[in-house]
């Protein structure tokens, strides 16, 4: 009974030929951004959402992507949204989660009526078993769009196996390949990236299992960084809803260069959007393992590395193009 409950109304998705997606995001700004893009992608169903405890307070993020998938237009119904349960092996700093809690106030997602209609997307059941009861039901493949930890993937790949075959591909914001990594914690050598170092054992899982998994690392996502001069582009376009919560949302963290003395990007909105238009990066294949001596450095290796995974590797992307695409979906 419980499983009808959550998909209630999926029989009619699936009835048409459309591509499924799943958004796995961690909470912060630039997830929310990845989920809103995801909803554009061309004949294509958002059916879920699943937030982990990564780079937010879970509650506040999956009360707001409920909140800008309902002011969307978002039924109970057609997509349910849940919180994981799964923990963090290397937590993100607490001072970096609360940007989850400043969307989920935005004015432009609190209306009341939004508010009580966001509720009926959500569902208290942990999301990694949302996933799990979803794809076990599901007669089409899922596309899952991962901008957080892959902690997610790995309960499917551990505990349900033979669900993974349900899985298209998962495309996935992590990992620093030819770059350096930007975890600069005490005792770390500084190769890895955050989503991956929040939990290298669920990284190295899905690296070695047979999910075809398509790369965004910051070798890519360098190249698209949030400033003042792409933020201020959503005023011209500020009646529109999106405009007026992506503009706002992204504002948050253009002072992150002067108040922390680094450079916030658009990590995960270009993993998304890379679904939209792939034209607006090149994508190699390349072999790549998880080092669990650095705590989920992703190595380039030779294919004959015993844990070498062949990737789609995004790189030199069009950042013009990315910047312009968003704004087009914004508006």
């Amino acid at each position: 009974k419980l499983q009808f409950l959550y998909f209630i109304g999926y029989t009619q998705i699936t009835q048409k030929k459309m591509k499924k997606i799943w958004v796995d995001h961690d909470g912060g700004v630039d997830d929310f951004m990845a989920m809103v893009i995801a909803t554009k992608i061309a004949d294509s169903e958002l059916v879920g959402v699943t937030v982990i405890d990564g780079d937010c307070f879970v509650e506040a993020a999956v009360e707001c992507s409920a909140k800008v998938l309902a002011r969307m237009g978002y039924k109970e119904g057609n997509v349910v949204v849940a919180g994981v349960s799964l923990p963090a092996v290397n937590p993100f700093p607490k001072e970096w989660r609360g940007h989850a809690h400043n969307c989920n106030d935005m004015p432009c997602i609190t209306g009341r009526t939004n508010v009580e209609n966001s509720k009926k997307l959500i569902t208290k059941v942990p999301g990694e078993k949302v996933l799990a009861d979803y794809l076990r039901t599901t007669t089409s493949k899922l596309t899952i769009v991962v901008t957080g930890p892959l902690s997610t993937i790995a309960y499917i790949v551990n505990n349900h196996p033979e669900l993974t075959e349900k899985i298209e591909e998962i495309v996935v914001m992590g990992g620093a390949i030819d770059v350096k990594g930007n975890v600069s914690q005490d005792g770390h050598d500084g190769t890895a990236e955050w989503n991956l170092y929040w939990d290298p054992q669920s990284a190295a899982d899905v690296f070695k299992s047979d999910i075809p998994v398509v790369l965004f690392p910051l070798d890519a996502t360098n190249s698209v960084p949030i400033d003042h001069a792409f933020v201020s582009r959503f005023g011209d376009q500020n009646d529109s809803f999106l405009s007026q919560f992506a503009g706002s949302a992204w504002a948050l963290c253009t002072a992150q260069e002067h108040t922390h003395g680094d450079t916030y990007f658009a990590w995960d909105a270009l993993t998304a959007a890379y679904l939209v238009d792939p034209s607006i990066c090149e994508i190699e294949e390349r072999h790549v393992a998880i080092d669990l001596g650095s705590q989920g450095r992703t190595l380039p290796v030779a294919k004959e590395h015993p844990d070498a995974k062949l990737c789609k590797v995004a790189k030199n992307v069009r950042s013009e193009d990315f910047y312009s695409l968003v704004l087009r979906l914004c508006a």
